[in-house]
């Protein structure tokens, strides 16, 4: 494994990030799906690259929580993924890292995502870099529920 690198997803990425993801998660995105994602949050779309093979990529948006009156922004881990092969040697981190620093430039000042329950490594990544269970989401996966966990982020 050379040194790992990031770069912005491209339009053109899509199909090879589908297919990472159809191998990684029992309910995938569809490549339409990831299309409008990609179009909804280019900026916030990051891709892991071993030489030049996309081996990882996560992707996040900015919500506007709270008040109108004083708005909170959060950062939202909407995916993220690892080719077989690479998992457990730090992409994901990688990849994390990368996104909450994007979302700590937008002005967020916490970090969320969901995880399913049974996806303990992930859980335990998640714990490791962070992060904190705050509830679980019945049925959120439709197959399984999933946990929500959140993670301040300091500026």
């Amino acid at each position: 494994m050379e040194e790992i690198r990031l770069r912005d997803a491209v339009e053109g990425d899509l199909p090879l990030i589908h297919l990472i993801e159809e191998k990684v998660y029992p309910a995938p995105w569809t490549l339409n799906f990831f299309r409008i994602i990609f179009h909804m949050n280019e900026d916030l779309f990051i891709v892991a690259l071993d030489d030049e093979r996309i081996i990882g990529y996560t992707v996040g948006e900015i919500e506007t929580l709270g008040r109108k009156e004083s708005p909170k922004k959060a950062g939202h881990v909407l995916n993220i993924a690892v080719r077989g092969e690479y998992q457990g040697k730090g992409v994901g981190t990688i990849l994390l890292d990368e996104v909450e620093k994007r979302f700590r430039t937008k002005g967020a000042n916490i970090a969320y995502l969901e995880v399913r329950e049974s996806n303990e490594n992930a859980q335990k990544i998640y714990r490791h870099r962070g992060y904190q269970y705050v509830r679980t989401s019945e049925n959120y996966y439709g197959d399984e529920d999933g946990y929500i966990m959140t993670k301040k982020l300091d500026h």
